[in-house]
């Protein structure tokens, strides 16, 4: 059984990058009327209590989400970021993509989430218990994919954010992106992926894009220069099938962000087409 709990980390910097590509991508999926399927393949607990001995241990949402609960959230992703975390006298919650998703889903669209380690599993449950029109899984979220697809209405948004604790991850997420592509090549498929080791995810995000006719944008913000010794340094989201306007739209918003989350002074962020369409 994997250790990993994204409770240590909700909230941080690499969510603030997630969420709000995430957000983009669920406006866009409901700017027509057909319905379309949230499937999250790495589904974590769905919310995250920022005063959880967890988050204190980190404290890595002070640098992250905190930087943006105290002022004015000047641009429309953030301010609906800030608007999704839940405060009140007892707690700061955080919300998960699941909780994210299932607040944009409408009467005609529906959700799966798969969570394996079977405490977030319940947490899950607990926290989307309100939620008919999503399915969740405590099951693997690779194979799970594969199953979804193709939808009934050829409209899907695939967010695939594992924690890359199994090094296999950086083979085995393109191997299923393909897979999952050939199935259904419609598909809105964002990519979250740590830079940690640089070659790494370089490698993983030329391995995803091998072969592929769709449109590519990547994104990437961080917090310090890449460097080894200094764990994650920044993330990135890599999106199949991006709509258009989102690259002009994290064109605009990364570079404040990085000023914002920067650690060491410099601007650490990436906003590219890696394939045009």
């Amino acid at each position: 059984m994997l250790s990993y709990r994204h409770a240590y980390h909700a909230g941080n910097t690499a969510d603030v990058l997630k969420h709000i590509v995430l957000l983009a991508l669920l406006e866009h999926m409901r700017s027509k009327d057909k319905g379309f399927k949230y499937i999250d393949t790495h589904a974590g607990a769905g919310a995250y209590s920022l005063h959880s001995e967890f988050a204190e241990k980190t404290a890595e949402w002070q640098r992250g989400i905190g930087r943006h609960l105290s002022g004015e959230a000047q641009h429309p992703l953030m301010q609906a970021l800030v608007a999704a975390v839940h405060t009140s006298e007892q707690a700061t919650v955080y919300p998960g993509s699941p909780k994210l998703a299932a607040g944009a889903l409408r009467r005609q669209d529906s959700g799966a989430c798969y969570e394996l380690h079977s405490t977030d599993a319940k947490l899950l449950a607990n926290n989307l218990r309100s939620q008919a029109a999503i399915k969740l899984y405590q099951s693997d979220g690779l194979a799970g994919l594969l199953s979804q697809l193709p939808t009934p209405t050829r409209r899907a948004l695939v967010l695939i954010d594992p924690s890359y604790e199994l090094k296999t991850d950086y083979q085995d997420i393109p191997k299923t992106v393909h897979k999952a592509l050939r199935k259904m090549e419609s598909a809105v498929i964002a990519v979250w992926y740590p830079v940690v080791d640089r070659s790494l995810s370089n490698q993983m995000v030329k391995a995803l894009t091998a072969g592929l006719s769709q449109r590519v944008d990547c994104f990437e913000l961080g917090e310090r220069a890449d460097s080894e010794g200094y764990g994650m340094t920044s993330s990135g989201l890599l999106v199949i099938n991006s709509p258009w306007g989102l690259a002009q739209t994290m064109g605009d918003l990364l570079p404040q962000l990085a000023t914002e989350h920067s650690l060491d002074g410099e601007l650490h962020h990436r906003c590219e087409t890696l394939i045009a369409r």
